[in-house]
Parts: structure tokens; sequence; C-alpha cells
């Protein structure tokens, strides 16, 4: 997930205060839906974190277990996605990769700053592989997670072409119109692209460590090659 509107002020340099504190998800929640609205709710779109930390807590509510237990019990397990999971600061997870962030003023890459994972909850802290990625796009767009009319819901495009969860983007492949489902990520050094072309069975998957590249445009590159569009 994208950084939430109190990171836009953050920077690699000076960190982000709230990620580098350990607080509860309950504490999470308060800051995220004490403060008046931003907007009439289906006026505008103001994309952030804090919408996934109330969805984690709903979802926590509703099933009576935590969310990563739930996320296990419901995706991980029964795709057999054994390299993906939530981060937790007390496990080691085996070849984790570490990420980092280009500093302008040494001209060279260095080392994220270290911040409480935990605290991105159900917005982001998760990691995974590129292969446990396509087992679950594979079940997504299968209808093996969802029925045909949720998933028709997932991506119909509202506010800002964005469904639930991803956005849509429609493209002009010679005569045809081919659905493009969009949903990238960044936490700092941490970058990640999943696109589903939907009809023509391909879907890309970027993972990234590093904050110089672009997953987006890398994979969207990949897909002008593969749909035979030109490369711009």
């Amino acid at each position: 997930s994208g950084m939430n509107n109190a990171d836009k002020d953050a920077s690699p340099e000076k960190g982000i205060a709230h990620y580098q504190t350990p607080m509860t998800t309950d504490a999470l929640l308060e800051r995220f839906y004490s403060g008046p609205p931003v907007a009439k709710p289906g006026t505008a779109f103001d994309y952030n974190n804090g919408d996934y930390i109330v969805l984690g807590k709903i979802i926590e509510a509703i099933e009576g277990k935590t969310f990563d237990t739930v996320l296990a019990e419901r995706i991980l397990q029964p795709l057999n996605m054994r390299s993906s999971g939530m981060l937790q600061q007390a496990r080691i997870v085996e070849n984790l990769a570490d990420t980092y962030f280009f500093r302008d003023d040494l001209n060279s890459l260095v080392n994220d700053l270290p911040v409480y994972m935990e605290n991105w909850y159900a917005s982001g802290a998760m990691f995974s592989t590129t292969d446990d990625l396509l087992k679950f796009a594979n079940a997504l767009y299968g209808n093996k997670i969802l029925s045909r009319s949720s998933l028709e819901a997932l991506v119909t495009p509202g506010l800002d072409d964005y469904g639930f969860g991803l956005w849509i983007d429609a493209l002009k492949v010679g005569d045809k119109t081919i659905l493009a489902y969009r949903r990238p990520g960044q936490i700092m050094g941490a970058q990640s692209m999943l696109i589903h072309y939907r009809g023509v069975d391909i879907t890309i998957i970027v993972l990234s460590n590093g904050g110089t590249t672009s997953p987006d445009d890398f994979a969207f590159a990949i897909g002008r090659k593969l749909l035979g569009q030109p490369q711009k």
C-alpha cells in the first residue's frame, strides 16, 4: 500500500515517526478513525493506509481471530503460499530482502531507516514472492477466492478508476479493448506491481527492494511487449 496522508511530509532521511514506535492495532485504529472526514463520502478519492487498517480491524471483529490468522486460513494455506505472511518484529524471515533508498547528498544507495513493520498491519505488513503472488492472482481472477459477482464488484471502476483495492485501465489493442487490473505498492524501498490483463491470460508481477526503480513502468513495458503495442 502507498503511504497515508500523514506520511506526505516525511522523507527517507527524516523517517516516519508513527512507523518507528510500536503501536497496538487498537491504537492504529484510533489514529485513523478519530478525525473528521476529509470529504463527503462518495465524492472524492483519497487513497491512504488508514482505510486498510480499519478494514483489518473489521475482519478481526467479524471473525473473532487476528488478521494474520484469518489471512493464513482463508488465503495463504489453501493456496499453498508458503513464502508469504505477515511481518513481525520478533520473526526472522529466511531470505527476506533488505530495502534501500537513494541519498542525493551521498550520491549512493543506503539502508532504509529502521521501522516497526507491524504498524503497517493490514495495509502492507506482508512479505511474499513472485511465485506466491502468481498463485494468488491465478486464484483471484480464476474465481477460486471470490464469487463471480464479488469479482465483478472488485474490478468495477469507481472514483479515479479505482475498484475495491485496485485500479482499472482500459487499453486499446488493435480493434479490441483489454482491461488491465493494476495493484501497485510501495513502503520505503520495497516496491511492487501486479498487473492482470483480463481475457488474455497475462499476469505481470514485479518486485523491487530499491527506491530507484519504477516497477510500474517496467511492468507496463513488459505488458506492451506481450500485447504487441508500441513501446513508449
